[in-house]
This record gives C-alpha cells, sequence and structure tokens, in this order.
C-alpha cells in the first residue's frame, strides 16, 4: 500500500473513531444519558442458537486493507451490537421481546420493537459516517475528495431524515398504541444466519429518474424492514413497511410470501449478497459459503451493489444451497466480470 493510501486510511480511521464516540448518546425521545453497546437481535435464544463456542462471524470495513471489505469472527458478548439506549431505555421498552417466554410474532408491538431495533441501528451507522465524512472534509484540501464527500454528505442526511420518519411514527405507535405499519412473517428451513436491514424499495434509478423529471429529490423513500433470523429450529422472515406506502410496496412485499422456497431464497439471497450490510452467520455457514471466495465476493458483489440501478433485480442463486461457492463463482464470471 502507498504512503498516501496508508495515510488516508489513517485519517479515516481516526475520524471514524471520533465519530462513534460522538454517536453515544441514548436514542428514546427526550434522553441524553449515554448509550450503552446492546445487541441488534436478542443474544440469549436467537445469536445463541447458531453461535458454535459462543462465536459468529460478520463483515466489517478495514480501511488498511486492500480488499476494504473483510469478515471477522467476534464473541456472541461483542457481535452484532450497536450504542443505542441507555440501560434505562433498552431494558424497558424492549422487555416484551427479551423475556423467556420468546417472541409473539402475531403481537403487534413485538414486531414494532424489532423494526425500531433495527431502524435504530442503521440511524446510528447513518449518523457515523456522516460524522467520518464531515470530519475527513475538514482535514482534506482535494477538490475532488471534497466534492465528493460534499455530495455523499448531503445524499446521507436524505437517508438519515427517511429513517427518522419511521423510527418518529414507531415512537408514536408506541406510546399512542396505534399501529402505522404492516407486518409480515414466514417461517422456513433453518438457514444459519441473522439479518436485520432497512431495503428501499425504490431503486436507484427510479430515484435518479425522479430527479431528472422534477429537478428535486423525493420526499421520502419507501423503506422496508427486513429480518431474517433463526428461531425455535426454523428461521423466520419477517417484513415490515409503513402503511403510507403500502399501494407503492404491497405487492413486492407479497411476493416474499407468496413464492416458493426455492424463488424465496433466490430473492433472499439475492438482496443479502448485494443490498444488506448488517448480518451475521454461524461458524459453519461462514466455512462452507464465504472462506476462499471473501475477496471475490466483496470486490464484485460490493461494487455491483454500487452500480446496480435495479436493486430489485433476483438472481438464479442460493445462499443455502450445498453448491452456493460454484454458483456464486458462476454468476459473477457471467455477469460482472
Amino acid at each position: 500500500m502507498r504512503r498516501q493510501d496508508i495515510d488516508n486510511a489513517k485519517r479515516i480511521d481516526d475520524c471514524s473513531k471520533q465519530a462513534k464516540e460522538k454517536a453515544n448518546t441514548c436514542l428514546h425521545p427526550g434522553c441524553n444519558k449515554k448509550a450503552i453497546n446492546s445487541h441488534i437481535m436478542q443474544k440469549n435464544g436467537i445469536l445463541s442458537s447458531i453461535s458454535e463456542d459462543q462465536h459468529l462471524w460478520e463483515f466489517s470495513i478495514d480501511h488498511f486493507t486492500e480488499e476494504l471489505f473483510v469478515f471477522n469472527k467476534k464473541g456472541i458478548n461483542k457481535i452484532y451490537t450497536f450504542l443505542g439506549f441507555c440501560n434505562q431505555h433498552d431494558t424497558e421498552i424492549f422487555r416484551k421481546i427479551e423475556n423467556r417466554d420468546g417472541i409473539n410474532l402475531n403481537d403487534y408491538e413485538s414486531c414494532l420493537l424489532l423494526a425500531l431495533r433495527t431502524a435504530c441501528n442503521e440511524y446510528r451507522i447513518k449518523e457515523v459516517v456522516i460524522n467520518t465524512q464531515k470530519c475527513v472534509l475538514n482535514n482534506s484540501n482535494n477538490t475532488f475528495l471534497i466534492m465528493g464527500l460534499n455530495e455523499a454528505i448531503k445524499q446521507n442526511k436524505l437517508g438519515l431524515k427517511d429513517i427518522s420518519f419511521q423510527i418518529d411514527s414507531m415512537w408514536k405507535d408506541l406510546q399512542n398504541k396505534t399501529e402505522s405499519f404492516v407486518f409480515k412473517y414466514r417461517e422456513i428451513e433453518l438457514i444459519e444466519f441473522c439479518l436485520n436491514s432497512i431495503f428501499t424499495y425504490e431503486t436507484s434509478q427510479e430515484i435518479q429518474d425522479y430527479f431528472t423529471k422534477y429537478q428535486k429529490n423525493m420526499e421520502r423513500t419507501s423503506d422496508i424492514f427486513i429480518s431474517l433470523f433463526p428461531y425455535n429450529g426454523k428461521s423466520v422472515l419477517l417484513i415490515g413497511y409503513h402503511k403510507e406506502d403500502e399501494v407503492k410496496v404491497k405487492s413486492y412485499v407479497n411476493l416474499f410470501f407468496e413464492e416458493d422456497d426455492k424463488s424465496l431464497k433466490q430473492r433472499l439471497s439475492s438482496l443479502i449478497l448485494f443490498n444488506c450490510e448488517v448480518w451475521v452467520c454461524s461458524d459453519r455457514m461462514f466455512k462452507e459459503k464465504f472462506q476462499g471466495i471473501e475477496k471475490k465476493y466483496f470486490s464484485n458483489a460490493v461494487h455491483y451493489s454500487t452500480q446496480n440501478g435495479n436493486e430489485r433485480e433476483v438472481f438464479d442463486i442460493d445462499i443455502s444451497s450445498p453448491n452456493f461457492k460454484e454458483e456464486f463463482e458462476k454468476l459473477i464470471n457471467n455477469n460482472f466480470l
């Protein structure tokens, strides 16, 4: 790695650390206490059910490697966590989905709490990214970099605004016992994988076309909350969206619940590989599916996800297939190389 690249990587890493240190206030409305590290999904019963020796694998960003995106193995106490809420609010708000009786997926509030954790984690991620970009911007004299960062900050602020709309609606639901969201779930055979992400229904091309036509950004994009997690020997797919977006997203969401298992797994695999960044997997799944192809996976899948104008595209690939590595190699060679 060149000296300049090392300096740039160190600058980004330093800025990222500073940004994370600042983003530590409880996300409960009106609370100024320090947030604690809490799991995005429950450690006991969910993450623990697919862990081996109390460890799981997640992928992360490493600014000091050429691959940039890497897998890391972490202990179950530290993996899949975020600084979301103070100890008091983390305990009080999420008690319903943390109790020993399990999660009632037919209960609206339980589904809402799972979506709230996902939304708050995404909010925190964007908050850290924006503050990191601002820090790098303030320490750079590269004209092209400055232009790029200004645009990136602008777009991330729009994303933060969209997530804030969802979170505000969730808090109102919890306070007023209203139901502003639609939730659906489905059980499939176990995949040793845990995913909690927000998927924007509008494709990059649709967003660009809107801007070209109206010379302004969309008032708000339509966010879909997607969770896939192990539960009682199965994998549960839980999807939610705001009722204001129902006309636009309902038919798309219904595909996840009307398709057969094979088609569903292809749809989920396409989302996971090209559009979702917040997930962990078991040691067995990492070794069977990703070990040995990490570089090709990230250098092509991640690059493609930034260039593809149709994020709803579905590929002929199944992450749960015994032949996944061969299928993925074929997909990459035929489409992206």
